[in-house]
């Protein structure tokens, strides 16, 4: 009687450390999606053994969470620093201008175009167009917003880095057709990353002149804060100087600063 009774707190012991409580974790999956973006939490696995007939039966459950989405963009209202503004049908100084406002006029930002330098607006009469970056005043980084792609336009593209491919925002461009007092004119602005982006009628052809003109303040390679251009803080220029591009282009124009 007494082996018997041995053998059986022996064989409850063995249980318990081997069917106790088993907890596990699963790793941690993230969704790439831009919107709505779905996240496997990392949570616990509790199983439940029993023994039944020498049978060993586990079961587990996973709980799924949806991570919360981004807030959706909502326009807002900033106004023009400057007076005698143009507001154009397309994101460019070669597009005409639908209407003149002035100074503290009131306008709805809806989006930014590719490279940041121009905004997309709604003007108080109801109106769409856009509006140089530069002459909207606004507590809202307008960088931090939507790009909205234009239409019935067609591009010259280009991009300025230096040696070690590090992209050099700043840098200005102007992107003119022929020669005269006033040719077709547009001027540009390198971005973050170092891309510049100069919109053009559909109704543009044949060769224009791309060349390097000005440093912005906000130049990776502007090396002192006053913003002096008497003091010219920076070394270097970009190569070649100046390019010639044939629309349609396809492809972009590399340029390096040296």
């Amino acid at each position: 009687m007494k082996v018997k009774l041995a053998v059986l707190i022996l064989l409850t012991m063995t249980m318990t450390m081997t069917y106790g409580c088993s907890i596990k974790e699963i790793p941690v999956e993230h969704s790439t999606a831009p919107v709505a973006t779905k996240t496997l939490t990392r949570l616990p696995i509790q199983t439940e053994a029993k023994l039944t007939q020498a049978t060993e039966t586990r079961s587990a459950t996973v709980t799924e969470t949806l991570a919360a989405s981004p807030s959706p963009f909502v326009p807002f209202n900033a106004s023009v620093w400057a007076d005698n503004v143009n507001v154009r049908t397309n994101p460019g100084y070669l597009f005409p201008a639908l209407n003149l406002i002035a100074k503290g006029t009131t306008l709805t930002i809806l989006g930014k175009s590719p490279g940041g330098e121009w905004m997309h607006v709604r003007m108080p009469n109801g109106r769409s167009g856009w509006v140089f970056a530069q002459l909207i005043q606004s507590d809202v980084d307008l960088q931090a917003i939507p790009i909205i792609e234009p239409q019935d336009v067609q591009l010259i593209r280009g991009r300025v880095t230096d040696s070690k491919g590090t992209p050099i925002q700043g840098v200005g461009f102007t992107i003119l057709q022929g020669t005269g007092d006033h040719p077709p004119t547009n001027t540009v602005l390198t971005d973050a990353n170092g891309e510049f982006y100069s919109f053009m009628p559909l109704t543009a052809r044949d060769q224009w002149t791309v060349t390097y003109n000005a440093i912005a303040c906000k130049s990776n390679v502007w090396t002192d804060d006053s913003c002096s251009y008497y003091k010219a803080p920076y070394k270097g220029l970009v190569d070649p100087p100046s390019a010639t591009v044939t629309l349609p282009q396809t492809g972009v124009l590399e340029l390096t600063w040296k």
